[in-house]
This record gives C-alpha cells, sequence and structure tokens, in this order.
C-alpha cells in the first residue's frame, strides 16, 4: 500500500467537498479522478501532495491517511489567471532562471550524472592499478545506471523538447528567453524527467497541442511508477489509467481499467444496485402486507413481531442509489436552408499576417465533418479565421456554396467581459423573443432563474461557452465553424456537444485538440504539419485512421533516424546539442534565428503585460467602474490579437 485514506472528509470554507470517502493507491497504479466541475478532483490532489489535511466527520470522528514513507511526489497545479485556468508559469525545481534550458532539464537526472562521475572516477582508478573490490562495484554502478536509462537520458530531453515544440538549438538559451507560454511547458517536461515516485497531474494536456500530447501519453504509458491525473481528456485516460476514481455526491469511487472501462462498469453498478434496491422494496411490501394481515391476532403476535423485525432488517439496507449528475446541455439543430451540395472550396489559399506561412486546397462537401488539427503556431486559427474574414488572404481564393449560411466559435469567447446580464446578451440578439421563449432557451443550456441575472463577465469559461453556443445554434446556420469549441467545457460538456453535432443535419469545421472529440466527429482531416514553407497541410480524406497512420508512420522513420545517430554517442561523454552539417551557416539563417529571439522577447513582454491587466481588473476601486474595466478589456483584447500574429510568426521558424 503505498497510500490510503480510510473514511476522510474534506472542507473548504465551509463547504463538505469530501465526505466519509475512501481513497488507495497501490503500488505501480496509475490513477485517473474524473467528476463533474467542482465535485473535488483538485482538493484530493492538494490532499496527496499534503497542501491539506482530513476534517472531523460529522459524527466528530476523524479519518486515517496511511502511506509509504520513502517516496516523493512531483505536483503539476493549475493555478488562476484572471478568470482562467492555466498551467503554472514558475520554472519548476529551479530558483535559478539565469541558467540554460538543458542544464535545468538535465538536472532531473542528477542522480544518473552522479552515477556517470563514480563510473569515470573508478574505470580511471582501475586503470592505474587494478583492485577486485573496485572492479565489483564498478559493475554494479554500471548495471544501475543501465537499469536507470543512463543510455537514454539525452534522447529523453531531445526528443521531449522538440515534441513540445522547440527547436534543438534552443537547448542553449537561458530561461529568461523563454515567453510564460514556453516555461510553463518546459516546466512540465522537466517534471516529467524528474520521475517522481508519485507523479501526480492537474489538467496536464490543458495549453498542449496533439503532438505534444500524444508524445507525453507515449511517455506517461512506459513510467513505471505512480501517476495520479486529473483531466477531461478522454483518450488521454483511456490510453494511460488502469484505476478510475469517480468523485461524486461527495464521495470517491474506486473502478478498475481504463475511462472507458469506468463507464460502462458504472453504468452496470448502477443498474445492479437499482435492482437491488427494487427487489428490497417488493419484499418488504409483502412482509408488511403479511404482518399488518395477522397484526390483531393474539394467536399470531410472535409471527408479526418476527415479521416486523426482518423488515426493520432490510430498511436498514435499503437505500435508493443515487442517480448520477447527468445534467448537461441539449438541443437539436435544424438549418433553416439546406444549403448548396458543395459548401466550402478553396484552392492554393495563403494564409498568415504579415506573410504566408501555410497554403491551403479543399473542398467541403454538405453533412461534411472537417476536423482541422496540427501543432500550435502552424495556422489553424488563422485558417478558420480567414475563411470568416477576420483575416485576408494573402494568395490564392475560396468561397462558399450557394446558400450556406455559417456560425463562428472564436476559442477566445471565455474572454468575454460584457457587463450584460446573461438574459440580456441574450434577448439583445433576439429581440423579438417573449421573455418566456428566452428562459426556455437559455434553461436547455443549464441557465436557471439565477444564472440568467449573472453577468457575462463573471461567468466561468464553460458558462460562456455554453452561453455562446445558444446563441449560435438558436439562429440555425447549415455551416458551424468552430474553433477550439471543448475548451473549458467538462467531460459531459463535451459529451454533449458530441451528441449535438453528430444529429446536426449540416457541416461543420472544427479546430480541436481533444482527439477523442476529433475521432468522434470527424468523417475528413485538415493536418497543419510543422515546416520550413508554407507548403505545411495535408488533407486526409478518410478521417482519423487515415491520419493516424500517416503519424505512425512519420514516428517510426524519425526514430529510426534518431536511433542511429544515437548509436554513435559515447555512453557517458554526453553532447548538449547535436552540431549542424554546415557549419558556416548562411546570412539568411542567421537573420531567422535573430528575428526568433526578438519575437519570444516580444512575447514575453507582451504575456507579462496582460497579466498584469487581468490583476488590474481585480482591483477593488474598479471593480463597480464599467468604464474602467472596458478600457482594460480592450487593451487585452489588442494585446491578445498582437501575441497571436507574434505566435503564428514564430511558429514558422
Amino acid at each position: 500500500m503505498l497510500y490510503e485514506v480510510k473514511n476522510g472528509t474534506i472542507s473548504l470554507s465551509g463547504n463538505v467537498i469530501l465526505s466519509h470517502f475512501f481513497f488507495r493507491m497501490l503500488d505501480g497504479e496509475k490513477i485517473g479522478i474524473v467528476g463533474r466541475n467542482g465535485a473535488g478532483k483538485t482538493t484530493l490532489l492538494r490532499l496527496m501532495n499534503g497542501e491539506i489535511g482530513l476534517d472531523y466527520n460529522d459524527d466528530n470522528t476523524i479519518g486515517e491517511i496511511i502511506k509509504s514513507k520513502d517516496y516523493n511526489v512531483g505536483y503539476l497545479k493549475q493555478q488562476l489567471a484572471g478568470n482562467e485556468k492555466v498551467l503554472d508559469n514558475d520554472f519548476y525545481g529551479t530558483s535559478d532562471k539565469s541558467q540554460n534550458v538543458y542544464n535545468y532539464l538535465l538536472d532531473a537526472f542528477s542522480k544518473l550524472i552522479e552515477i556517470e562521475k563514480k563510473i569515470s572516477k573508478l574505470s580511471d582508478e582501475l586503470a592505474s592499478s587494478y583492485d577486485e573490490k573496485k572492479a565489483e562495484e564498478l559493475n554494479v554502478l554500471i548495471d544501475t545506471y543501465n537499469f536507470s536509462g543512463g543510455e537514454t537520458y539525452i534522447k529523453e530531453i531531445k526528443t521531449g523538447f522538440k515534441k513540445f515544440g522547440f527547436a534543438i538549438e534552443d537547448l542553449d538559451k537561458k530561461l529568461t528567453e523563454f515567453s510564460g507560454g514556453q516555461s510553463t511547458k518546459i516546466s512540465l517536461l522537466k517534471l516529467l524527467l524528474s520521475k517522481p515516485d508519485v507523479l501526480i497531474l492537474d489538467e496536464p494536456t490543458n495549453h498542449l497541442d496533439i503532438e505534444a500530447i500524444e508524445w507525453m501519453e507515449n511517455y506517461l504509458k512506459n513510467y513505471k511508477k505512480n501517476i495520479v491525473i486529473v483531466s477531461h481528456d478522454r483518450m488521454f485516460l483511456d490510453n494511460i489509467c488502469n484505476v478510475i476514481y469517480d468523485i461524486e455526491n461527495k464521495i470517491a469511487e474506486r473502478y478498475e481499467g481504463n475511462y472507458t472501462d469506468f463507464v460502462e462498469q458504472k453504468e452496470i453498478n448502477y443498474q445492479l444496485k437499482l435492482a437491488e434496491y427494487n427487489k428490497n422494496v417488493k419484499e418488504i411490501e409483502r412482509l408488511t402486507a403479511l404482518a399488518d394481515r395477522f397484526r390483531y391476532k393474539a394467536t399470531k403476535a410472535k409471527m408479526v413481531q418476527s415479521k416486523d423485525k426482518v423488515i426493520e432488517r432490510i430498511k436498514e439496507k435499503t437505500i435508493k442509489p443515487l442517480e448520477s449528475d447527468t445534467k448537461t446541455f441539449h438541443v437539436k439543430i435544424s438549418p433553416k436552408k439546406a444549403g448548396g451540395k458543395e459548401v466550402f472550396r478553396c484552392e492554393k489559399l495563403g494564409i498568415g499576417y504579415d506573410k504566408e506561412i501555410a497554403k491551403v486546397s479543399l473542398i467541403v462537401n454538405r453533412m461534411d465533418r472537417l476536423a482541422v488539427i496540427g501543432a500550435n503556431g502552424t495556422g489553424k486559427s488563422t485558417f478558420i479565421k480567414t475563411i470568416v474574414g477576420v483575416l485576408p488572404e494573402i494568395s490564392g481564393e475560396f468561397s462558399y456554396g450557394h446558400e450556406i449560411e455559417y456560425e463562428y466559435f472564436d476559442q477566445r469567447i471565455a474572454e468575454n467581459s460584457s457587463t450584460k446580464t446573461v438574459f440580456d446578451d441574450f434577448s439583445d440578439e433576439f429581440p423579438t423573443y417573449t421573455n418566456t421563449e428566452i428562459r426556455n432557451r437559455l434553461g436547455r443550456f443549464l441557465f436557471g432563474e439565477e444564472d440568467i441575472t449573472k453577468r457575462v463577465c463573471d461567468l466561468s469559461g464553460g458558462e460562456k461557452v455554453r452561453l455562446c453556443l445558444s446563441k449560435i445554434f438558436e439562429r440555425r446556420p447549415n455551416l458551424l465553424i468552430l474553433d477550439e469549441p471543448t475548451n473549458h467545457l467538462d467531460i459531459l460538456g463535451k459529451e454533449s456537444l458530441e451528441e449535438i453535432l453528430d444529429s446536426f443535419e449540416g457541416t461543420v469545421i472544427f479546430v480541436s485538440h481533444d482527439r477523442y472529440f476529433v475521432k468522434k466527429i470527424s468523417n475528413k482531416i485538415l493536418y497543419f504539419e510543422k515546416g520550413i514553407n508554407s507548403d505545411n497541410t495535408k488533407f486526409f480524406e478518410f478521417g482519423y485512421e487515415d491520419y493516424e497512420k500517416y503519424i505512425n508512420e512519420k514516428t517510426l522513420n524519425e526514430n529510426n533516424i534518431v536511433s542511429e545517430k544515437d548509436d554513435n554517442n559515447s555512453k557517458i561523454d554526453k553532447k548538449i546539442v547535436d552540431k549542424p552539417s554546415n557549419f558556416e551557416e548562411s546570412k539568411q539563417k542567421k537573420k531567422d534565428e535573430r528575428r526568433k529571439q526578438k519575437l519570444e522577447e516580444e512575447i514575453g513582454s507582451i504575456e507579462s503585460k496582460i497579466n498584469e491587466l487581468h490583476n488590474e481588473m481585480q482591483k477593488e476601486e474598479y471593480m463597480s467602474d464599467f468604464e474602467k474595466l472596458s478600457e482594460i478589456q480592450s487593451e487585452i483584447t489588442r494585446l491578445n490579437e498582437d501575441l497571436e500574429k507574434k505566435y503564428e510568426e514564430w511558429g514558422q521558424y
């Protein structure tokens, strides 16, 4: 037993989050924790990390925590930045930000490096004077070194760094040269490479593109120690976890297997409990009728007393199972117009801000579900913004089919700072609707009587998404263009959106990093691949399986190339970075490098300014000053647009 909670209760600000719950983690388990937003998932992680303790139960007892003494924990938190949750921007495990990235990541393997030094020292000593005891010690050290990954840790650093969207040459850069978003990924990478005994990850896939998620997923699948993950990414949970804890109704229930196994088992368990409950209710009714029949006959008094005791015993164990909280939004969209068979076409469409970063050619037909995927900075959102008219095309052309009417979901919806109420925000766009019609429409998206009086700026990210979708769906378009619609939605919200889109009698073009969502919805894939020129898009007409086959073949080829290079490296004498074959770099390459470095400095400066403005909005003197808040939000919006341009340009280098 590595960790166990018996009969535990946790309260925050006087509210009971978890009550009389049991939790255990056995050695080698990879545990996923699921539940509705606010159920207590992060609270449980904080308990495991030692940040909070157990409270007294309602019967004045206190639970027990049992854990092994000799294990260390690595914890990736979510932190609030403004209104939204993002990964921690602080560099994990260091206060020295003047060092370069390579040495920062190398510190994750400090124990291996110490073994390397000992091996080198003993080897030198044995070369000058043989000693049997030292020779045995050397053999033990070499075995330990190889078993602990001594021959592969440099490759781990390089591969992870590259998969997280960086160039190998960036390993020489100082930590201070990276923007907040980049430092976040570097911190996460170091935490993974450090291999703690218990790796605790709170929404680790947030803000990562598909390539980075897939690399991390493969890394965690081969992780030999314990993992505890809170995530809304169902494919991630499916591919990594062998135990799922479901937090619901203030308890944590354990299920063996991955996420798909959990979903099946949970439904079976509920049906079994419900059948047992119904059987007991019928037995109580039968025994009660029998006892009542003879209750006033003196000769049957003992029999009646016996039946009453049996009834009481059955009642004690007869508790109706609580239904799962499956409350979510539901709606069926019927387009006002069918539209033409060909919905969208583009021919050599060049996209970008100041310069072309990608070129796209494709045709989208009625009822297609086109997923737009790829690494951050390769042009996905730029493509979407171009076809909805937010950005001008750089070259080529695009067009919509006959009577095509589209609605656009912008991934930045969570930044909406409107001071209107939910009711007014909706009614202003549908002025002919009665109050009852507005309440009914909003009710379908989980906005009750109290919710409709909230200001839009006070809503959570998930609530803002639901409000935006309610208006988009109400307009009944025949084409939906959605940029990251599942951001801020919990698993039930994602499943609900999947059902809506699956039954939608129109066409969908969408950007997403959620592979489960992409696989479930799409029948065609537009893939933006990392590349040095604009010819970086690939179209997969047969959907996700077609794309997966391409990626698997590409990964296999890349691994073979990397393995050949690594075979030429010394086992002990490691090199920091691969040297380019051509030492005389061209003037253009040097110019590009200087521009890239300048962009990274500008990105860091803009992100810092955005954070400052978010903090300024929280100041008490501005809370009721709507004019000032609007002014600050306008500046944040402008900076975000500038930031996106910088990221798009940075992504081409």
